[in-house]
């Protein structure tokens, strides 16, 4: 596959993961299994370090959005790399493995370094990662053992996947059909007790919610009923000039108003325009007195004078005798159209606060009180500042929208924060309404506690499936024992028979297998058996044709013989008239007893029954049968080299070359077996029994050498023989290199 081919695949499955990344699947709350992963590693395992790399980097922009940071994305770039590079020499768990063996340094250096992340959150997200990544390696794995896969994929499997042994395809399929019902069910029963958790948070936020709300309203009912009281009190007092009483009357009812209402923090009596008449108490914390205090600035000076009953504020930041948040209740004072003046009651919030901080004792909850505008009446966690708050343009403020006047929700609290698992940045909510006023009270607390809860819950499903796959591994390292042992038995006892061994049988090896295990093996000696009748019986017709052949060689040698000696004494005899017909004869006596005695040869090698003679000789007589071949197999006029030279490792060479029809590689062994002379229509009108290259290579195997036979550059074929050289005088090489020089032609 050329580069570009790599590149266009990893760019294809790439952008295939990342479609499949939109569908991630939520394992737990929070944790999810990217499936994109498994279309990057069959991008570096199939195409290679480059398309892994690609396809990585291309599904893993899905990556920075669910996750909030990219380290995940330069991850999954990384691990379809590393898997690539090594796909020709391990399995693709294997080598995500290794992968992820390596990478506490990554994530030492990225989150912890470079994030300041927690160890602990580092912890869950690198675990989380890696089970992704080797459960997507270990289906592509299983997908890639399937035939029909294989079939269409053969081309690019690289040589771990296509060399797998039987037993580690057991393995990955019993580990693969473990853990996916084990994770289908793990996670369905961890998101069944995280959504009861939440349940069981609403609830108890809602609660704690309705219990301030209901104080808040009994509060401010307290307080705006005694308000009430005291302006129709005050209304009843007025002059017949519409004047409030004098400075001392109003100070005993204020004081009697704030002595008899706890949840009064301070009170006076106002005058048309907003100055404070009467105070109770008369001073603020300095010591200052209070009365002829101007609030003429308060919205709610101007909105009490169109009121015909109680109201309550909004939180606004006190003065006077309250610095800080502050909410009140107010009541005019009025003698039908005639207005005189109010009467304010400060509502007393350290107390509402404290009550609200009895509801959530010391845990991590938290309650906030918030008026109509946002602006935040108090806070559970936090004391007095001084300064007004609000939560208007936060997430509380969108997510309480969302809710309505009552219910349960989630913001985010940190929504722009680098975390790993977002379920600790949730802050979980329960909203009540203070009916009328329209105040809501917030009731929240951090998922933290869920966060460990779901991490609880998430190491202990990767403990369930680390037991699952080490019984998965178990079992099938058990289950292939038990299948593979008989078939390596049958393997063996084929090897066996090959080899020559005829009593090799495969039976023992599978007594105890199963029952098709059990039956090839016992189809396997059957043949056996028929195999060696057959080969015993062809070897005694062998034999009997070989003894044949050496007893018909030698009666037709006697004859042979006497007729060779016939024609040279009628040569002598006769004259040269007839000299040509008689060398003729002589020449065709001379070729069938070349015939008879190569077929005595070859019936005595059949039979072993051929005698070696070590002892100097022509070499033109060792070279007969391959020179002879040479000729006969060239065209007429063509040439014949011969030559001998010391082989690279000191023994003898001899070379038969020529420039006839030549041969096929697949021939080579076939023109070596005994009557064989090859299937070819070239061979058609050329003589021959097919048995000077056996006898060739019987003889040259027998003196521990070796003969083969190659196509020749051009046409043609080579005969080659190699012979051990024995240790000789310095005038035998000389006599080599003359053999050399005259053997060429």
């Amino acid at each position: 596959m050329s580069v570009l081919g790599r590149i266009v695949r990893g760019l294809g499955l790439g952008l295939a993961g990342w479609v499949l990344n939109l569908a991630a699947l939520e394992v737990l709350p929070g944790v999810h299994l990217l499936l994109g992963t498994l279309l990057v590693l069959t991008a570096g395992v199939l195409c290679g370090p480059v398309a892994g790399a690609l396809a990585g980097a291309v599904s893993g922009v899905r990556t920075v959005w669910l996750w909030g940071h990219p380290w995940g994305w330069l991850n999954l770039t990384l691990e379809g790399l590393v898997v690539g590079a090594l796909r020709r020499r391990v399995t693709p768990v294997v080598a995500d493995a290794l992968y992820w063996v390596l990478s506490p340094l990554y994530f030492l250096v990225t989150y912890f370094l470079l994030e300041d992340i927690p160890t602990s959150a580092i912890l869950v997200a690198g675990v989380k990662q890696a089970v992704n990544g080797l459960l997507a390696a270990l289906i592509l794995q299983v997908v890639l053992l399937l035939p029909p896969v294989r079939r269409r994929l053969r081309a690019l499997l690289p040589l771990p996947l296509a060399d797998l042994s039987l037993g580690r395809v057991f393995g990955s399929a019993l580990t693969l059909g473990a853990l996916i019902p084990l994770l289908v069910l793990g996670g369905a029963e961890g998101r069944e007790r995280y959504t009861s958790e939440v349940r069981q948070l609403d609830e108890a936020n809602l609660h704690a919610a309705r219990v301030v709300a209901n104080e808040i309203e009994s509060s401010l009912t307290h307080t705006r009923h005694g308000v009430s009281r005291l302006a129709r009190s005050l209304s009843s007092s007025l002059s017949a000039e519409g004047a409030l009483p004098g400075r001392h009357f109003l100070e005993g009812e204020l004081d009697a108003l704030v002595t008899y209402s706890p949840e009064v923090l301070n009170a006076y009596v106002g005058s048309p325009e907003g100055v404070a008449l009467a105070f109770s108490p008369r001073t603020d914390a300095a010591g200052r007195p209070l009365v002829g205090t101007d609030f003429s600035d308060r919205t709610y000076v101007h909105e009490v004078r169109q009121a015909r009953g109680p109201m309550v504020s909004d939180v606004f930041l006190g003065r006077g005798g309250v610095a800080g948040p502050l909410v009140v209740t107010l009541a005019p004072v009025r003698r039908d159209e005639q207005y005189a003046g109010y009467v304010l009651a400060a509502v007393d919030l350290p107390r509402l606060r404290r009550h609200a901080q009895a509801q959530i004792g010391e845990g991590q909850r938290r309650i906030l009180v918030v008026d109509t505008r946002g602006g935040l009446v108090f806070d559970s966690a936090e004391e007095d500042t001084g300064q007004l708050r609000s939560i208007i343009s936060t997430s509380l403020a969108r997510a309480l929208e969302r809710t309505g006047p009552r219910g349960t929700g989630t913001y985010e609290g940190e929504p722009d924060a680098v975390t790993l698992v977002r379920m600790g940045t949730l802050q979980h909510f329960g909203v009540v309404e203070v009916s009328p006023l329209g105040w809501k009270v917030v009731v929240q607390q951090p998922g933290t506690r869920l966060q460990r809860d779901v991490e609880r819950a998430y190491f202990g499903l990767l403990g369930t499936l680390g037991l699952a796959t080490v019984s998965a591994v178990l079992l099938a390292v058990t289950f292939s024992r038990t299948i593979v042992a008989p078939v390596q038995g049958v393997s063996h006892a084929a090897a066996r028979l090959a080899a020559g061994e005829r009593t090799a049988r495969a039976a023992e090896a599978a007594q105890d297998a199963p029952r098709e295990l059990n039956q090839l093996a016992e189809t396997f000696d059957r043949m056996a058996w028929q195999l060696s009748r057959q080969l015993e019986a062809i070897e005694r017709t062998s034999r009997e044709k070989d003894a044949f052949l050496s007893i018909a060689s030698h009666e037709l040698k006697t004859p042979l013989t006497a007729l060779k000696a016939q024609v040279q004494l009628l040569r002598r005899k006769l004259g040269d008239e007839h000299a040509q017909r008689l060398d003729n004869v002589s020449r065709q006596v001379d070729r069938v007893t070349r015939l008879v005695n190569q077929l005595l040869d070859a019936s005595r090698l059949g039979l072993e029954q051929l005698p070696l003679q070590r002892t100097r000789m022509d070499l033109s007589e060792v070279v007969h049968n391959l020179v002879s071949n040479a000729i006969k197999y060239s065209p007429a006029g063509g040439t014949i080299q011969v030559w001998t030279r010391r082989g690279p490792e000191g023994e003898a060479e001899l070379v038969v070359a020529d420039r006839g029809i030549g041969l096929r590689v697949e021939d080579e062994e076939q023109l070596f077996g005994r009557f064989e002379r090859g299937d070819r229509r070239e061979l058609t009108g050329i003589s021959g029994i097919g048995v000077g290259l056996y006898v060739s290579r019987e003889i040259i195997r027998r003196h521990g050498g070796r003969i083969s036979l190659r196509p020749r550059e051009g046409g043609g074929a080579v005969a080659t023989v190699r012979l051990p050289a024995a240790v000789a005088p310095e005038h035998g090489h000389r006599d080599s290199a003359a053999h050399q020089e005259e053997g060429r032609e």
